[in-house]
């Protein structure tokens, strides 16, 4: 059960990952090139719809094949470093993909397809699979490098050091408190709902009507004394309230 767990728990993870708006147009591109390009033989063999829906089907296959490869590395060797990871995810996929589609190209028409081949095919992938996983690779640290230099308009309202991401916001009374990652506390004459409206880059959400959290912040949720509660990694907790579960259930962390 618990290798079964950590597999599901990988594949959300993945595929929140890997199944992008990005990665669609990227499947749709590939096959569009693919298809008119018409390698191994099938321009010969094959009309352009025919080639279309060829190409497009094993393309999606590999990308499917991909991702159940990345579950099954990322669980091998955990905790190693990301490109390690990467690596051995396209390196498995371009050994299994260069035979299968030659298995493929044969059952659709009878040729005779060598060793050369079968390189030919693994060796492209490989070659793909680098300009993909290393062009995502650039664009998530582009990104992580534009999510370091922004900064939530409401930590602006208190000294948080540059670094500083916010962790937790409440009511208090009249006043709202503001934590921030590094254990930080602020105390602001603010209505929580116009604290909210200031916290424009932190992922987080309100769980109940007095607390919002960032997402990085919240360990899990639980049962406590008969009540949902979220479970921060100071031990904490905060309840939830009726009216905000459906927003714990869009971010995955409860069933409805």
């Amino acid at each position: 059960m618990g290798v079964l767990k950590d597999v599901i728990e990988g594949i959300n993870a993945i595929r929140k990952e890997v199944v992008t708006r990005v990665h669609l147009v990227v499947w749709v591109a590939t096959t569009f090139i693919v298809s008119i390009a018409g390698p191994f033989g099938t321009y010969e063999e094959l009309t352009l719809p025919i080639r279309i829906s060829y190409w497009g089907g094993v393309i999606l296959l590999s990308m499917v094949l991909a991702l159940f490869l990345r579950v099954l590395w990322r669980i091998v060797i955990k905790g190693d470093p990301a490109w390690l990871e990467d690596l051995m995810v396209i390196s498995s996929l371009a050994i299994i993909f260069g035979p299968m589609v030659a298995t493929l190209n044969s059952t659709f028409w009878p040729t005779e397809t060598d060793l050369v081949g079968w390189a030919a095919i693994s060796v492209v992938t490989f070659a793909i699979g680098v300009v993909t996983v290393g062009s995502r690779r650039l664009i998530q640290r582009d990104v992580a490098n534009m999510d370091k230099s922004r900064r939530d308009r409401l930590l602006d309202r208190v000294e948080a050091p540059s670094g500083a991401r916010l962790a937790r916001v409440y009511s208090d009374n009249h006043h709202i408190r503001v934590i921030t990652s590094d254990g930080s506390e602020h105390r602001l004459l603010m209505r929580l709902r116009d604290a909210v409206a200031e916290i424009d880059v932190e992922p987080g959400l309100c769980v109940h009507r007095s607390h919002w959290v960032a997402t990085a912040s919240i360990v899990g949720v639980k049962q406590a004394e008969g009540r949902e509660v979220v479970e921060l990694p100071c031990g904490t907790t905060v309840p939830i309230g009726p009216k905000y579960r459906p927003n714990l259930i869009k971010a995955g962390m409860l069933t409805a």
